[in-house]
């Protein structure tokens, strides 16, 4: 697609390329060709696992998605290149790649959280409590789901070695031991899809960053508390959340 000019065809795409990263955790490039190594190892693990389709479609495109965030987020900081914040900048620019190749409604709700939290492993503090945090944000992903997007991505860096790292093997073990506790359990109340999603604001006329995370995060908690149950009344929300604060997102757009 980049040979033959198409690629222009989709900005999301476009903009990783030349990102760069730095060279100690990412010896294989930009941005971009991290994107192709990773996309290739998810179609690995694809085989190996023996995956469905559905299941198969979901783990490439989350792939294709995990760092489009890079673009927006990434700075050169005490000799190295960083992009903090990066998987919460690429949930509404990953929604809007997904909306305009027309992916299902149900596969990117799924890829949306897979995003979000593609970095889970890496936050240095993991009790059982964040670990069921964490399993809450990625519904309706799954933990098989993410364990297996944070393999590609971690594979997708040569010379270094391909598979889960000793550390990943016990952020798995330990987050599949507090799963099956909690499925032990009574089950929870199925937590309700949020109303209010990146295109709403994008929709308003602002530009995707960081920030989107914090106030569609707002409007999700809202809904929970019962504030409001359907999409018009969740646009009035959001609404009322953008003119209470007028500066949020100002150096993002």
């Amino acid at each position: 697609m980049r040979a033959t000019g198409q690629l222009r065809l989709f900005p999301e795409l476009t903009a990783l390329v030349d990102v760069p990263q730095d060279p100690q955790w990412h010896p294989e490039g930009n941005v971009w060709v991290h994107t192709l190594h990773v996309c290739d190892q998810a179609a690995r693990i694809s085989r190996r696992d023996g995956l469905e389709d559905a299941e198969r479609h979901l783990l490439l495109l989350a792939a294709l998605c995990h760092d489009f965030g890079k673009p927006s987020t990434t700075v050169f900081q005490n000799d190295r290149w960083r992009a903090p914040g990066h998987p919460q900048a690429g949930v509404p620019i990953a929604e809007q790649f997904l909306n305009r190749i027309g992916a299902p409604a149900e596969i990117t709700q799924q890829i949306l959280p897979l995003v979000a939290e593609h970095l889970a492993h890496a936050q240095p503090r993991l009790n059982a409590a964040s670990i069921r945090r964490l399993l809450a944000r990625l519904r309706p992903a799954s933990l098989p789901q993410l364990i297996r997007l944070i393999e590609a991505d971690l594979s997708g860096r040569p010379p270094l070695p391909p598979g889960l790292s000793p550390e990943l093997r016990a952020f798995a073990d330990r987050a599949g031991e507090v799963f099956a506790e909690g499925s032990s359990q009574v089950t929870a109340p199925a937590v309700a899809p949020p109303l209010i999603l990146g295109r709403h604001l994008i929709a308003l006329g602002h530009t995707p960053g960081i920030w989107f995370r914090q106030v569609l995060n707002a409007c999700h908690e809202a809904q929970l508390r019962g504030d409001f149950a359907d999409e018009a009344g969740g646009l009035a929300y959001l609404q009322k959340i953008l003119a209470t604060n007028s500066q949020i997102g100002v150096e993002s757009d």
